[in-house]
């Protein structure tokens, strides 16, 4: 890690993602998500995640381990990173075969485009599948805790899915304008 990246303290503990999926996805809001570079840090704070789970037609472990997820398979706080429509997605690993998406980001570093949206997140972070399978907590890539009080929270059903879509394993910060849309607000009360 870069000088610049200790300035966000220590990174989350694996403990921490070992958990059941759907309560780390909304621990996760207002986490700081950083990647370390040569020339300094790109963070953001994470405003929006959705849970991909066991017995989850939606989720790519749903069959099974293949080349393409097996990273979803490694210990608790891996990276998975894919690609899907010419864009990658950034995941954080739970349980075997399970994960959570990191949906969207509100920037903190400076120059931080817009990262609305998983595609738009990992082209603002640099994140491609030569980060898949990084560590989370000792790599490049680290998710830090969250230093601010996370306001209302959604949950609804997640986006962007053909299967299980209504499923309510989206989790975003109410009212945050960096959560991707369609945004939630009206559709669901917030729950803590």
């Amino acid at each position: 890690m870069t000088g610049g990246s200790r300035a966000f303290g220590r990174p989350l503990p694996r403990s921490f993602y070992d958990r059941p999926t759907a309560v780390v996805a909304r621990a996760l809001l207002g986490c700081r998500f950083v990647r370390a570079e040569a020339g300094g840090v790109r963070a953001g704070r994470i405003v929006e995640t959705e849970a991909y789970v066991a017995d989850d037609p939606a989720n790519h472990a749903f069959r099974g381990p293949t080349d393409r997820n097996r990273s979803m398979f490694a210990r608790p706080g891996t990276l998975y990173v894919y690609r899907i429509h010419q864009v990658h997605c950034a995941n954080a690993v739970t349980r075997p075969g399970q994960a959570v998406l990191i949906r969207a980001l509100e920037p903190l570093s400076p120059g931080l485009s817009d990262a609305r949206g998983p595609g738009r997140l990992c082209r603002a972070l640099g994140l491609s599948r030569k980060e898949d399978g990084g560590d989370l907590v000792e790599g490049a890539v680290r998710i830090y805790p969250s230093v601010a009080r996370v306001g209302p929270v959604v949950r609804s059903p997640r986006v962007g899915i053909r299967q299980a879509a209504e499923r309510p394993l989206r989790f975003s910060i109410l009212g945050n304008p960096f959560v991707s849309s369609p945004r939630p607000w009206g559709r669901r009360r917030p729950t803590a």
